[in-house]
């Protein structure tokens, strides 16, 4: 241990002769892993962000289409994929999108009766949503973008053209932000009348299926009884998501290759060689004794300490750029359509995944970049090392 603490003590004490060398590689190494990691945890974020609202969805959504587009569906089919067997819950859902002018933004408005029962966590207010609602309960996101408390009135526009603005009697919250921050429950007939919707057809039936292996086996039954359905699996939804965000992932890591390349110049002229000075260091410690094991150990932990304090940097500011400026940087592209919708907060987290990513990518070439022409040097006769 006596050894290891100085051929380590000697490495920082090397780093800190140049330091404005050192802070230079350390800043230009911190801004690369910065930038990867910045965008490895958004995608991150977003993807555990729709498993989290997936997580009570049910297994089949029917929709009806006309004309290749999403239609209205008769809410009387329900008895007929209900007598299915697997299948232990139907339900039609009376939902849509209304535009609010001033926040620029698209709020879902769902009926009470489609709101799975526990999904939505009061904090304050508390009315019961499936029983006894005459005004809506909101999300957060909407409470905060619209500055709206209990006792405040939404006004909403109708397809017809009216105004209706319904009583804010609960702001409520769910373990999904996505789920929450753009949602209005009101009662069904409200959001018929918002949407000049028919009582007999609803907007779309969710099927809850009790064994999961069983769901493409009722998809294909209720494709069989009526060929203008479209079935959607809750499989489907995860993959698609899944796809859209490794999708606007990719489109950045393309961006990023520059930084890649740049770094990897950086690299590469460090492996061609090392400098007048580090060569008759070299050639000092393998005169006084030191074995060519030594030397590459010195260079080893060199690289390393760059490393690791450009990793702990980036990680940091990683964390600061999504946090604080809510990944501003990745954000148009990560999110696409939904910035639309009001802004949620994230909810980085480190993973294995992450860093088995990050660090093969900066940590590894830069440490064997640091050996090589060590190597190259240390097995060289110190004498002619000197006097080269």
């Amino acid at each position: 241990m006596k050894r290891f603490f100085r051929i380590f003590e000697f490495a920082v004490a090397s780093l800190l002769r140049y330091p404005f060398k050192t802070l230079a590689v350390v800043s230009v190494y911190s801004l690369l892993v910065a930038l990867v990691v910045s965008l490895l945890l958004m995608l991150g974020a977003h993807r555990l962000e729709s498993h989290r609202l997936l997580e009570t969805a049910p297994e089949i959504i029917v929709q009806r289409l006309a004309g290749g587009r999403h239609d209205l569906i008769p809410i009387s089919r329900t008895e007929a994929i209900r007598a299915i067997r697997g299948v232990s819950a139907v339900v039609p859902r009376v939902w849509g999108y209304s535009y609010d002018p001033p926040t620029r933004a698209n709020f879902t408005l769902w009926a009470a009766e489609s709101v799975p029962a526990g999904a939505l966590e009061f904090h304050d207010g508390a009315t019961p949503v499936n029983d006894g609602l005459v005004g809506c309960v909101v999300g957060q996101g909407v409470a905060d973008v619209r500055f709206l408390g209990v006792g405040d009135r939404l006004p909403i526009k109708t397809a017809n053209g009216e105004l209706v603005a319904p009583r804010v009697e609960g702001v409520f919250t769910a373990h999904s932000a996505l789920l929450t921050n753009d949602l209005v429950v009101m009662p069904s007939e409200m959001v018929r009348r918002i949407f000049s919707m028919e009582p007999g057809v609803a907007t779309d039936i969710a099927v809850s299926v009790t064994n999961p292996h069983e769901v493409d086996t009722v998809v294909r039954k209720i494709q069989e009884l009526w060929p203008d359905v479209r079935t959607i699996t809750r499989r489907q939804i995860l993959q698609t998501y899944d796809a859209v965000f490794d999708w606007r992932g990719g489109v950045w890591a393309a961006l990023l290759l520059s930084c890649v390349a740049a770094f990897a110049i950086l690299v590469w002229d460090k492996a061609t060689g090392l400098s007048t000075e580090e060569y008759r260091t070299i050639g000092v410690l393998k005169a006084v004794g030191w074995k060519t094991a030594d030397v590459l150990e010195l260079k080893f932990w060199e690289g390393a300490v760059v490393s690791g304090l450009s990793v702990l940097t980036g990680l940091l500011a990683a964390q600061i750029h999504l946090i604080v400026f809510d990944g501003a940087l990745f954000a148009r592209v990560v999110k696409g359509w939904s910035v639309m919708f009001p802004d949620f907060d994230l909810a980085p987290g480190l993973d294995v995944y992450t860093m088995l990513v990050c660090l093969p990518l900066v940590v590894v070439p830069y440490v064997v970049a640091s050996l090589v022409p060590t190597w190259r040097a240390s097995v060289t006769d110190p004498d002619s090392v000197m006097r080269s």
